[in-house]
């Protein structure tokens, strides 16, 4: 299966120079009951599966981790991550795309949370054939397993 999501447009510096656009993807996570939706970044710099924002860290209020692990943070070194586990769908054409079981990394220190979500190499590593990013249409084209 072939999906394909336009860049989002990320403003402008405080010098009114333009930021360059985003690749995203409109990604569904679902955890027991809750569940959570809405733009994601795909980020081939992050080792792990989701990084979460603050609506999605909720979701796992009172839920024990799998495992703990570190990884290296370019701005405070290494960090340590609570690993949870979740279900997780891209949105695309009014339907739910399945993909399956992912890890979501929450940082154990709050300032390490942004109000992004970022999809990192291990979702797209194991869960996808390809990623093409078409910097001239602006256009993030992912073939699924």
């Amino acid at each position: 299966m072939r999906v394909d999501y336009h860049y989002s447009e990320d403003g402008y510096t405080d010098r009114g120079e333009k930021i360059p656009d985003i690749p995203v993807v409109h990604l569904v996570i679902k955890a027991g009951r809750r569940r959570a939706h809405g733009p994601a970044i795909i980020d081939t710099g992050f080792d792990g599966g989701i990084y979460p924002n603050m609506e999605i860290v909720r979701m796992f209020e009172g839920v024990e981790p799998t495992a703990k692990v570190s990884f290296e943070n370019p701005l405070y070194g290494a960090s340590e991550f609570e690993v949870y586990v979740a279900e997780a769908f891209l949105y695309h054409g009014g339907r739910q795309i399945d993909l399956g079981r992912v890890r979501v990394y929450i940082p154990t220190e709050p300032e390490l949370l942004t109000s992004e979500v970022l999809v990192g190499r291990e979702v797209l590593n194991h869960k996808m054939r390809l990623l093409t990013m078409d910097m001239r249409k602006r256009r993030t084209i992912l073939e699924l397993h």
